[in-house]
């Protein structure tokens, strides 16, 4: 059982976190929602001990083991998969060293060699027999990888296996399905499923957390607290619903009374007016004096609803993090062209034989397994990385606009400075100008302010957004253009691409984003690029 009661915790002088308190029992697992920015994130890394509170406590078994998948490896310099993943890098399947230590035990000649490895195996043995609890399919990726030059899908698998390796008794997920294939968001399901402590998961894929929570815990970005629900996501989403459609129908409610009641003043005040204006009776003005007191009287009850705590404020729609569209630059009808491309990463072969022709208003999405090439192809594109034969053209003319897979990576030395400092890099436009543009993404004072590497990835995926709004391009590459952002945000940024008049390449296993956006679908399969 892990147990949170009043915990309270801030960041740079900004409240995240505000007195909340939840309770997750061995088998639950609880999908953790919110919009961008709401604090989820930091809920994880304050459960996994990274964070201390300000006030309040989280209280778990004594002894009990964490596995935590956090967000923003790929952010680590020059690390090696051997030194971030110790016990995941090279396939550390107990399974497979059992096979190995059977068949050293067949040849072992030495009695005192063959007593160690009969040890090793009955303990793997009784390791295996004595814990039920599920392992991620174990990764393949050698120990001495560059972490830097894998994808986020192979990098995510590492992660996965690493935390299936150290046997933990409370599960942690940020983003756990980012850069996967659907076989890879299986897996993890399947594992969170299989899970018997709780497990306690971020994330903005819907299908996902109705296929695995059991609760949702929903974070409120403006008072900071925090909700517990039962049910799936979709249960959830139906019960927000539910409490909008009552807000609304209690709001327009109250405005009908108080508009009939205004309606009743204006109308005691017109006949006071009236009878004033028509005598100089004294009984009369006297009558019409008491009339008129009614009325003040009516506008006291008036204020004072108004202020009272039955007052319904008007409900305030979600807002969507994402504004404008993306402008395009007029270019020559072809965009991009590729002819008989090959494709290596430290002489490995992924792609061959490419011909591909891009025009200007086509939409491509391009889909496959982790580690097919996909983002190699996009950096490709870019000049970044070296085609090994064939020849890839971007138009002369072509304005190019990319969006990582990791924002990271994108913003360079720039994590110190601010939102607003960085995109007068950008494009000439005064700070005043800048911060009323960005607030347009959801990017209040505090943050404008606040530097790069400390903003949330749904906030620096905000920015890299805004950042190609503010960019004539006549094509874009979108790596997985919608990770980290909320519903609303996915759902406003969707909107905002299909006014697009440029060509658009797009990397996504997001099957609701890609059947919106493509107008061709194009899927790496054993080396080959092939349209579906």
């Amino acid at each position: 059982m892990l147990q949170v009661s009043g915990l309270t915790l801030s960041l740079g002088g900004r409240t995240i976190l505000q007195d909340i308190s939840f309770v997750a029992n061995a088998g639950e697992r609880v999908g953790i929602v919110g919009a961008n920015g709401a604090g989820k994130t930091t809920l994880l890394r304050a459960l996994a001990g990274e964070l201390a509170p300000d006030r309040g406590s989280i209280t778990r078994p004594a002894g009990s083991r964490i596995g935590y998948l956090r967000q923003g490896y790929t952010e680590t310099p020059t690390a090696n998969a051997g030194d971030l993943f110790p016990l995941a890098a090279g396939g550390d399947d107990p399974g497979k060293r059992i096979a190995e230590l059977a068949e050293a035990m067949a040849e072992e000649a030495d009695p005192d060699g063959l007593a160690a490895l009969s040890a090793e195996y009955d303990r793997l043995i009784m390791e295996m027999a004595g814990d039920a609890r599920p392992t991620p399919v174990a990764s393949a990726i050698a120990p001495e990888a560059d972490v830097s030059r894998l994808s986020g899908g192979e990098v995510t698998r590492l992660a996965l296996a690493q935390i299936g390796a150290e046997r933990p008794d409370i599960l942690l997920l940020d983003e756990p399905t980012n850069h996967l294939d659907i076989d890879g968001i299986s897996e993890v399901a399947a594992y969170v499923r299989g899970f018997a402590g709780p497990v306690l998961i971020v994330s903005h894929d819907r299908a996902f957390l109705d296929e695995v929570a059991t609760h949702i815990l929903a974070l409120d970005p403006v008072e900071h607290t925090a909700e517990m629900f039962t049910g799936s996501y979709t249960e959830f989403a139906d019960e927000q619903a539910r409490r909008a459609a009552e807000r609304w129908e209690a709001y327009r409610r109250q405005q009908r009374e108080e508009r009939k009641l205004k309606e009743h003043i204006s109308a005691i005040e017109s006949r006071a007016r009236g009878i004033e204006n028509r005598t100089i009776d004294f009984h009369y003005r006297k009558r019409a004096k008491k009339v008129a007191r009614r009325a003040t009287t009516l506008k006291a009850r008036l204020e004072r609803q108004a202020e009272g705590t039955g007052h319904v404020d008007r409900p305030e729609r979600t807002p969507g993090g994402f504004a404008g569209g993306f402008s395009s630059d007029r270019s020559a009808s072809r965009v991009l062209s590729a002819a008989d491309v090959t494709i290596e990463v430290e002489g490995r072969r992924l792609l061959e034989d490419v011909d591909l022709v891009v025009s200007r208003g086509e939409r491509l999405a391009l889909v496959g397994p982790n580690g097919s090439g996909k983002t190699t192809l996009l950096r490709a594109i870019l000049g970044r990385h070296p085609v090994a034969a064939g020849e890839l053209r971007v138009g002369p003319s072509v304005e190019v606009g990319y969006l990582a897979q990791e924002d990271g990576s994108e913003f360079g030395g720039a994590l110190e400075a601010d939102p607003v400092s960085y995109l007068r890099g950008v494009v000439a436009m005064s700070r005043v100008e800048i911060g009323n543009f960005l607030h347009r993404f959801l990017f209040g004072h505090d943050l404008l302010s606040t530097p790069i590497g400390k903003l949330s990835f749904g906030e620096r995926r905000r920015l890299s957004l805004a950042e190609l709004v503010l960019k004539r391009t006549s094509l874009l590459l979108l790596d997985e253009p919608t990770n980290h952002l909320d519903l609303p945000s996915r759902e406003a940024f969707e909107e905002a691409l299909s006014g697009y008049e440029g060509a658009a390449i797009a990397v996504s296993h997001d099957r609701y984003f890609v059947e919106r956006f493509a107008d061709r679908t194009l899927a790496i399969e054993g080396g080959r690029l092939v349209e579906q």
